[in-house]
């Protein structure tokens, strides 16, 4: 008996402990105890892709190209992560915050973002409320960050979302930046921002030609001693967010190495757009031009785990281009419908149009993309996706085409 009851005390004493633990690093208690949340997704699925090119004098590839891939993927919808988020209240109106933002593929347990251990934001700042906020380090610049709310797709689904034709807001991840953010008014955002060393890779081609057989000067990135010898960036935005009403405008200036640039002026990409919620249809609209350079594209497909000839051939993905005398206007038009209470049909139309430098070479033609998909909600946290996309002349390449096909699920906490 008495080893009965010291059994059944110790019992529930341990039940106890684990329900204190519990609560004391779960994510609710932690938000209201220290101001600190926990927080990810974990998105996988199923994908088929196609890639298909065909050789022609003088271009790329040198000869045909006609491959497919089928397996398991990740970060479709969204890119998987976890994360810790934090706030102080100093008190006057003022507070400093913290984000820490890991992304990961689940599929292999290994680190996205190059390997980066808070790779998609690793950010410390001060806010003053309705006023503004002050964040420095590694974070999306203004573009990726407005123009979320206005593609259908809110930069996700690989060659379906915005960063396809828009570069410059391909969720743009900018290393020691300085960022300020402004409301001036309800519903009105101003923000500017400096990045002292990007940390992107960048291709310099002085000329054309060294793009037909890969021989371009590459700059790995990295923080240098020497100010002039990174790569930095200007991006400034406004977005007006006020009832179905939603209307952004981006633009961001580059600065590269003059040492490895050899000549031309800094390249500049500016975009406008739009959205207004009808609220049985949504309706996405945007314009944009890349001047003298092309920021980082969408690869074919997306979070597959094996890479085309087509990818390696394309506009550099991951890196930034640049190209002296290059133009290329942008376009997208896209909807957002809920079907039913749970079910939401996403769909767009990009096109990017070779300009200046490219136009009338046989290399180069328009880009065309028909994406759409379709979202269930199985829970608040929880959904289901299958999406459809095809690529003509993808990455304005000449003949060369994406299909991508697949299903999957994302799980939020």
């Amino acid at each position: 008996m008495v080893l009965q009851r010291l059994f059944k005390n110790a019992r529930l004493h341990l039940i106890a402990t684990s329900i204190v633990c519990f609560g004391i690093f779960s994510p609710g208690a932690a938000a209201q105890q220290n101001g600190v949340t926990l927080y990810g997704i974990i998105d996988m699925g199923l994908e088929y892709d196609h890639v298909r090119q065909y050789a022609f004098s003088g271009g790329l590839p040198q000869s045909p190209l006609n491959q497919s891939f089928f397996g398991m993927t990740n970060g479709v919808q969204s890119g998987s992560r976890f994360g810790l988020r934090g706030n102080e209240d100093l008190g006057g109106g003022f507070g400093v915050n913290f984000v820490l933002e890991n992304g990961f593929n689940p599929a292999q347990g290994t680190l996205a973002q190059g390997g980066r251990i808070f790779g998609r934001q690793s950010t410390v700042g001060m806010t003053l409320r309705q006023t503004g906020s002050i964040d420095f380090g590694r974070q999306l610049n203004l573009a990726s960050n407005y123009f979320l709310s206005i593609d259908p797709f809110q930069e996700g689904f690989g060659q379906a979302n915005i960063g396809s034709s828009f570069g410059s807001a391909n969720t743009s991840r900018l290393g020691n930046l300085l960022l300020l953010q402004a409301t001036p008014a309800t519903g009105l955002t101003v923000g500017a921002g400096y990045s002292f060393a990007t940390e992107l890779s960048a291709i310099y081609a002085a000329e054309l030609s060294c793009i037909n057989t890969l021989s371009c000067p590459v700059n790995s990135g990295g923080y240098k001693f020497n100010s002039s010898q990174n790569m930095r960036a200007l991006t400034l935005g406004v977005q007006y967010l006020r009832g179905p009403l939603n209307l952004v405008a981006a633009y961001d200036k580059l600065y590269g190495d003059p040492s490895l640039q050899q000549s031309g002026p800094n390249p500049s990409i500016w975009v406008l757009g739009g959205a207004y919620d009808f609220k049985a249809v949504k309706l996405s609209l945007a314009y944009g031009v890349s001047q003298d350079a092309f920021a980082n594209g969408q690869t074919q497909g997306t979070g597959a785990t094996a890479s085309s000839g087509l990818i390696s051939t394309s506009w550099t993905p991951g890196a930034v281009l640049f190209l002296p005398g290059a133009r290329a206007s942008s376009y997208l038009v896209g909807i957002t419908a809920p079907l039913t209470s749970q079910v939401t049909l996403l769909a767009s139309w990009q096109m990017m149009q070779p300009q200046g430098l490219l136009e009338g070479d046989a290399q180069f033609k328009t880009q065309q993309i028909y994406s759409a998909a379709l979202t269930q909600q199985l829970s608040t946290r929880t959904n289901l996706y299958t999406y459809i996309s095809y690529g003509q002349n993808f990455a304005m390449i000449n003949t060369a085409e994406s299909f991508v096909f697949g299903v999957g699920m994302r799980h939020q906490f």
